[in-house]
């Protein structure tokens, strides 16, 4: 048995199949042209043979990996070439992977790993371009004109460990792509440690964003400037203290004035998870660059300094269409008087705006949520603690909660977030959805029953009533929340997904159309959601686009692997569908078609079967 180290690429023609069955003799002849005009020459110039056709794709085999780099980019050049000079005509895209790797030489034809490779990466491909394995990219200094960009550990089908995968890109004839979403397959932890982290999945809808899956989003919404009432956002607090451990501290003092800043009617307010991503992205915070990138008039930075039993506040307000600063303060206290601290820094804000508040706003801004500081330092510690998207730091979360409600068992706003951290698992925790959803509800029913003015009760409540199929209830509890909070943009999305699982998803799409007023940079969940509504539109293709893009912050997401699914299914796209499947049954191996119903609670029959359906056909177990 002859063996042979080769430098493998495999190239496919996407959609050919359904090509063939609309125009056989145009699609025959359309391919044949672009095999003589582009393929050959490209394959033959950089030294390459054609060790097999396949109908809509080859195998060929290069003597160096820079020949075959080269030969794919001069594909992708000329068929995009080739499509320009027939504008008629259905263009033609490409799919390629190339893998340098030990082949087995068999009649002429090539066998084993080093091929494998090679065709799943063209299957992980998006149309139009190419993946690389780190193996031929190691071959690789300076190719002229071509770069690349690291995709870091796949998962790919059959292939048992990991393979390093690059994206091919140039800036000539080829358009920079980005990598390739409809089917990432990144390397999690222990299938263990993935269903976890599923678990936590919907805590988005609440806390800070997760800031290493954070990515910005640019949803087309009317500029926040245009608004009449004052449009602002609060970026990050810089933490002055000397003590990186101290930074949720600081974003707890920014946490807590938009918080604050948020309930006034008068005033509209950008989300954290947008304000924050600024920093976490290494973004310019200045003022001006804040306000022309989200459209807002006011930008709001500041400083927190904590040192013994002292603590100062520095910050200040600027037009950001000016540049020019319209309120400054530092100001100074002693630990113990924290909470009027927070008080004259959002009071002095709001009189600098000039905004008018009710006496029911008044009220609900005075009031002091617990008059223990050791249990609201611990509320601020599991804030930051319970986003950072893993089991033990939701574990952490609760027990820092439980000690602060020890403390002050009426201290509402800690309830509220432990009764968060059970009734965000809804839709994804299948192995205890029903006590999860108990015990999330019982610990909210115990929060109001303190006080009933907070708006992170009743969005727990709301999930808790959808995911039971008790719609009306469920929208009550989310306008309640909205008319605590007017800028509850995590709010109005809530109120979007449950409308469209009560069987109107247009006005869930427009739902969330104002949620990206107040969250422009649309985090995980908001995504997912929008996605599931464009499925139960049967806008398939649209779906799938937000589908990716909430997969690539979220690779463990099993409800987006069920839905990217049917997806697939839907388009006849059943290899892809497949994989999703598998990639589910990886992250809860237990998952049958009887979960579905939990997962999705559509009102209507008829949506139900028409999800449940596409999954049967992709193969998920009765």
């Amino acid at each position: 048995m002859e063996k042979r180290l080769a430098a493998i690429l495999m190239m496919d023609i996407v959609g050919y199949s359904r090509q063939m069955a609309e125009n056989e003799v145009g699609t025959v002849a359309r391919v044949t042209a672009a095999r003589h005009e582009v393929f050959d020459g490209a394959i033959t110039g950089n030294g390459g043979r054609v060790v097999k056709l396949m109908g809509d794709g080859a195998l060929v085999e290069f003597p160096s990996v820079s020949g075959a780099v080269l030969a794919a980019r001069g594909m992708q050049r000329g068929i995009a070439k080739f499509n320009t000079s027939r504008p008629k005509d259905e263009p033609l895209q490409v799919r390629i992977g190339v893998n340098l790797g030990e082949v087995i030489v068999q009649d002429d034809d090539l066998y084993g790993d080093g091929v494998n490779v090679a065709a799943r990466l063209e299957a992980l491909a998006e149309p139009g371009s190419i993946l690389i394995a780190g193996a031929a990219r190691a071959q690789l200094r300076d190719l002229d004109g071509v770069d690349f960009e690291d995709l870091g550990l796949q998962r790919v089908k059959n292939i048992p460990e990991p393979v390093h995968v690059f994206l091919v890109t140039d800036g000539i004839g080829m358009a920079k792509r980005a990598w390739p979403r409809q089917q990432q397959r990144r390397v999690g932890p222990t299938v263990l440690a993935a269903v976890v982290a599923v678990l936590l999945g919907a805590a988005w809808w609440f806390g800070p964003q997760v800031r290493d899956l954070l990515a910005p989003s640019a949803p087309n919404v009317t500029p926040l400037a245009l608004e009449s009432r004052p449009s602002l956002a609060v970026m990050p607090f810089e933490n002055l203290s000397g003590d990186p451990e101290q930074s949720y501290f600081s974003d707890g003092m920014a946490d807590s004035l938009i918080s604050d800043l948020s309930q006034v009617s008068g005033l509209l307010v950008i989300a954290r998870n947008t304000s924050f991503s600024f920093r976490d992205r290494g973004e310019s915070m200045d003022a001006r660059s804040v306000g022309a990138e989200l459209g807002v008039r006011y930008v709001v930075a500041g400083s927190v300094q904590r040192a013994d039993k002292n603590v100062r506040i520095s910050a200040n307000l600027t037009d950001a269409q000016t540049g020019i600063q319209l309120w400054g303060a530092r100001l100074d206290r002693e630990f113990e008087d924290l909470f009027a601290l927070q008080d004259e820094v959002t009071t002095q804000i709001i009189g600098a705006l000039q905004v008018e508040l009710s006496q029911e706003e008044k009220r609900r801004l005075s009031k002091r949520y617990t008059n223990s500081l050791e249990a609201y330092d611990l509320y601020l510690r599991a804030w930051e603690e319970i986003w950072r998207f893993n089991e033990d730091a939701r574990r952490n979360a609760q027990s820092i909660l439980m000690r602060a409600l020890r403390i002050d068992p009426e201290f509402a706003l800690a309830k509220a977030l432990l009764a968060t951290t059970y009734t965000n698992r809804a839709g994804v925790a299948l192995l205890d959805n029903e006590q999860v959803l108990e015990q999330g509800y019982r610990i909210a029913l115990e929060a109001i029953e303190i006080d009933p003015d907070l708006p992170q009760v009743h969005t727990s409540l709301g999930l808790v009533h959808m995911f039971r199929r008790e719609y009306a209830e469920a929208e009550a509890a989310f306008k309640r929340a909205i008319q605590l909070d007017p800028n509850n943009a995590d709010g109005y999305g809530l109120q979007g997904w449950n409308s469209h699982y009560a069987g109107n998803p247009q006005a869930g799409w427009d739902a969330f159309q104002y949620a990206l007023r107040l969250n422009p940079r649309a985090p995980f969940p908001y995504l997912n959601a929008m996605s599931e509504i464009q499925f139960s539109q049967r806008n398939y293709e649209k779906s799938l686009e937000l589908g990716l893009e909430a997969l690539e912050r979220n690779p463990e997401a099993l409800r987006v692997r069920l839905f990217l699914a049917a997806t697939y299914m839907g388009l006849e796209r059943i290899e892809d569908a497949s994989w999703e499947i598998e990639e589910a049954l990886l992250l809860q191996p237990e998952l049958r078609m009887h979960d579905i119903p939990f997962i999705a609670p559509y009102r209507k029959p008829e949506e139900m079967e028409h999800l449940t359906g596409l999954l049967r056909r992709a193969g998920l177990p009765e």
